[in-house]
């Protein structure tokens, strides 16, 4: 039959010129992010639940309400000066150069170790891990700040195999410091990672010698003074991601058994492969037409480690869920864990024919996430559209004097305390302006975060206007102010 003879070789089009890739990715990246960024701005001058967490938490503490280290919050602060107190430009700032310095650092790690196409696949990789291509667009903070940190760590190890040094540990102890500062659960992406090194024996000898001093004292230098903030006060430091890791779910319920967490161990199984599995078809799948199969690019022992690395995590993230008897795990989680994934891929499964669609495809998906992002922000009803402008306008109508807004959602008190330069944002009052959505009363939980001995100073007053943005959908917020007899602490608890 005709079609049998047709030759697929021929869509194929001349030669990829990997070359040309790579000495345009440093620039399309920053095009991209800067692209992200005025993408952002424009579609909300609110702030998101992740981003709202940090509005009463930038004071270059040690340790923050919100069981995260400090490195975040400073970054957040530092963008605050910057930008004259712009929330929302700060917090997009902070994530969105962080997300283009790990593009950025995966396609440099990658091409170090094993030349420009290998940069380049890994680089495109990045459009079909989920957590990067579309939650860190809109959403997420401390995750993108790890992944920067996990890679960093592998960009180090590509500068030492290159030669470059004593420079290339003092990246690896700064970089191991910013995960330390970052997010707790990076320590296990790097105690992997050193265990890695160790059974791997061209490694093990290029990293652990008497130079690796220098990393440890630059991260000694760094984590010790919120280690010991953090031996102070352990609650505070940690609480807050036990108490999400034993949330249960729903469909895993019929399996929880006491004393195990068989449901965690299952739920980190599905947040691995919902991670990185999608990256992983799509390369293996593209090699498919490549008869032979072209050879892994780079060194075989820099694979080995990459793969151990990640293998090492999942069993020892795994082991944790499992005595710990652990519920849930978010794909968030996993993060520090599977940030090799873009890099391993590309040096593992090089793409000869299937390298053009991955291309176009890997276009698509960075163009189309920021598209469906817009979308579900202007005829959606995310919360940052809701009408905090309105809302904030009525309480100052009604009485302009200060007060600290408690809500039990954090981000309409942030939003709202931001937008009137109130409590908990900056300063401290002695009345408090208790807001909250809908029409009833108050729920008993957020009456319960009221000091004690205030009395009501207004009546309860409602607010009814539209969503910000082309839904045509109405939200409806309460709001009633009372009296203190002391100034009210800071209600940031974190998210």
């Amino acid at each position: 039959m005709t079609w049998r003879k047709f030759n697929l070789a021929s869509l194929d089009g001349p030669e990829i010129n990997w070359a040309w890739f790579a000495r345009r990715a440093p620039r399309t990246i920053a095009v991209y992010i800067i692209l992200l960024l005025a993408v952002r701005l424009l579609l909300s001058r609110f702030m998101e639940i992740d981003e709202a967490q940090f509005v009463g938490a930038v004071d270059f503490s040690w340790i923050y309400g919100n069981s995260h280290p400090p490195l975040y919050n400073w970054l957040v602060r530092l963008a605050l000066e910057l930008t004259g107190w712009n929330w929302v430009l700060s917090l997009a700032l902070v994530r969105l150069s962080l997300l283009g310095l790990y593009h950025w650092l995966v396609f440099d790690s990658a091409r170090r170790l094993a030349g420009d196409r290998a940069g380049v696949l890994a680089l495109i990789a990045s459009a079909f891990l989920p957590q990067i291509v579309w939650m860190s667009i809109q959403t997420t903070a401390h995750t993108v700040l790890v992944l920067v940190a996990a890679i960093g760590i592998i960009h180090s190890l590509a500068l030492l195999r290159s030669g470059a040094g004593n420079v290339a540990y003092a990246w690896f102890g700064l970089w191991a410091a910013i995960g330390a500062l970052a997010k707790y659960n990076f320590f296990i992406f790097l105690i992997s990672f050193l265990v890695a090194a160790v059974l791997t024996s061209s490694i093990r000898r290029q990293l652990f010698n008497r130079r690796i001093w220098i990393s440890i004292l630059i991260f000694m230098a760094a984590f010790a003074p919120v280690a010991i903030a953090s031996l102070y006060a352990p609650l505070t430091a940690t609480a807050g991601r036990m108490v999400k890791l034993n949330q249960p779910v729903d469909y895993l319920n019929v399996i929880d058994l006491p004393h195990i967490g068989l449901d965690g161990f299952l739920s980190l199984i599905v947040s691995a492969a919902l991670w990185s599995g999608w990256a992983f078809a799509v390369y293996v799948i593209g090699r498919t037409r490549d008869h032979p199969r072209p050879a892994a690019d780079g060194d075989e022992d820099v694979r080995k480690l990459l793969l151990r690395t990640i293998l090492i995590g999942l069993g020892a993230f795994a082991l944790l869920v499992l005595l710990a008897d652990y519920h849930s795990v978010a794909q968030r989680y996993m993060a520090p864990i599977l940030a090799p994934t873009a890099i391993l891929l590309a040096l593992r499964f090089p793409q000869v024919l299937g390298a053009r669609n991955l291309l176009i495809l890997a276009a698509c998906m960075f163009v189309l996430a920021p598209l469906g992002f817009a979308g579900v922000a202007l005829f959606g009803t995310p919360r940052f559209t809701f009408p905090f402008d309105a809302i904030s306008s009525a309480i100052r109508g009604q009485n302009p004097a200060p007060a600290t807004v408690i809500s039990n959602r954090q981000d309409d008190a942030a939003n709202i305390s931001v937008l009137l330069h109130w409590p908990p944002e900056r300063g401290t009052a002695s009345d408090v302006v208790l807001v909250w959505q809908g029409n009833d009363a108050p729920a008993e939980n957020l009456l319960a975060q009221l000091p004690a001995n205030v009395l009501p100073a207004s009546p309860v007053t409602r607010v009814t206007a539209p969503v910000r943005n082309f839904s045509g959908e109405l939200r409806t917020f309460s709001f009633q102010r009372f009296s203190s007899p002391s100034p009210v602490s800071d209600q940031n608890n974190g998210g």
